[in-house]
């Protein structure tokens, strides 16, 4: 179970133990038509906002949140030393390691020293390609981010409306005493709309964030890598430099010499 179900887990339940112990009659929450309102019409602003494609990629990231996060640095740092240890600054014996290598930029980058780019070039190209990463991400999640601020309008939207069929009643089919749970049920749709904003699409913006964040840090070793490989430095010197990536106990030995830090 990951770290964000289990957080969401734990919010709900203290949630609902708030909700269970201040209202008295629960069955003023069955509000269907409150709970479409502001569902239905955040999931239309997301597409008002972004492209169909936009939009669809802002779901795929809120989703993703739940699933575990992985952090690929050590592997990733193995992997480039491992590959530096093998060819040792033979172009040969670099091509024939393309098909072991897992990380799609990684492949880029080493595709780029085989093309015989200069060091210069290939990182030119490739910081362009992380800034262009970058780009993308952060427009994903911010767009995630931004659904935020819906839920919470459309709620006030619904509390308005049921108000404002209550105040139709008053003097007429409304008695005194009818009052208070029905605008109760007009406060309702405020509470689903923050809610859906706090406890679900604000926490999973700021975990796309953090998985942003770690991707594009993976792409920077990455990038360190592929010079220290095109300018041909020493497997010993390419596993020092990018454990300087990793926090100490993280860090790998792919060359069994010690001092670097963990074995791999």
């Amino acid at each position: 179970m990951t770290s964000t179900i289990i957080g969401f887990i734990l919010a709900w339940v203290f949630a609902a133990a708030m909700i269970v112990h201040a209202i008295k009659d629960l069955s003023v929450l069955k509000d269907w038509y409150g709970f479409l309102l502001i569902l239905g019409c955040t999931a239309a602003m997301a597409y008002m906002a972004n492209t169909a494609e936009e939009a669809n990629r802002i779901w795929k990231a809120m989703f993703a949140g739940f699933k575990k996060r992985i952090d690929r640095r050590q592997d990733i740092v193995t992997e480039i030393v491992t590959v530096a240890k093998v060819t040792n600054g033979d172009p040969r014996l670099l091509e024939q390691q393309m098909s072991t290598i897992q990380h799609s930029f990684f492949r880029e980058g080493v595709g780029l020293i085989l093309d015989r780019f200069k060091p210069d070039q290939i990182e030119s190209i490739m910081t362009d390609r992380i800034d262009s990463q970058k780009q993308h991400l952060a427009k994903q999640t911010s767009g995630l981010k931004a659904l935020a601020k819906y839920p919470p309008a459309f709620g006030i939207i619904a509390c308005v409306v049921s108000l404002i069929a209550v105040m139709q009643k008053l003097g007429g089919e409304l008695k005194a005493g009818d009052l208070g749970p029905s605008m109760a049920i007009g406060l309702v749709g405020t509470l689903i709309g923050l809610l859906a904003a706090n406890f679900i699409i604000m926490p999973l913006g700021e975990n796309a964030d953090s998985r942003d964040k770690l991707e594009l840090k993976e792409r920077e070793i990455i990038l360190q890598g592929v010079l220290l490989l095109a300018n041909k430095e020493t497997p010993l010197f390419v596993q020092e430099k990018l454990n300087s990536y990793l926090k100490e106990e993280k860090r790998v030995d792919v060359l069994g010499v010690g001092g670097g830090g963990k074995a791999a």
